[in-house]
């Protein structure tokens, strides 16, 4: 199956397994409408009250300048600060679940990254695709929320 996978990505210690995965989108969806689902979701996990009040009107080029990384692509958003949200289509996700060990795989394949190393010069692959896994306890929410 090809979707949009959302994951906290960086070095906190909060960020394990159990709650890597953000969210899991139609791969239907454009890129612009899970850019402003990756803002909803960060925010609401990391603003308070407060902060969410005072944001919540401004235009999404000043959020997208404080939040947004420079190097995101229409497949490839890098959004927050550590943690961040990688949001990006994925190919090959597919969940496996092991009832015996109450846990259940996630796998998916990253598409490679293509940068452009000189003006007008054609794409190469600057880092190739990943197949990834995570491997989490089984009927665990995505989110944590509101299960404590």
């Amino acid at each position: 199956m090809n979707a949009w996978l959302l994951t906290w990505e960086g070095t906190a210690s909060t960020v394990v397994s159990d709650n890597k995965i953000v969210a899991i989108v139609s791969s239907l969806r454009s890129s612009s409408v899970v850019e402003d689902l990756v803002d909803v979701l960060y925010c609401r996990t990391v603003d308070s009250a407060y902060d969410a009040v005072r944001t919540v009107n401004r235009k999404k080029k000043q959020r997208n300048r404080e939040l947004k990384a420079t190097f995101s692509t229409m497949d490839r958003i890098f959004y927050g600060r550590g943690p961040l949200i990688f949001a990006r289509r994925v190919s090959n996700l597919k969940v496996v679940r092991n009832e015996a060990n109450g846990t259940e795989t996630i796998s998916w394949t990253d598409p490679p990254y293509l940068r452009i190393e000189k003006a007008g010069g054609r794409p190469v692959v600057a880092d190739p695709e990943r197949h990834c896994q995570i491997v989490r306890r089984i009927n665990a929410p995505l989110s944590k929320d509101l299960h404590g």
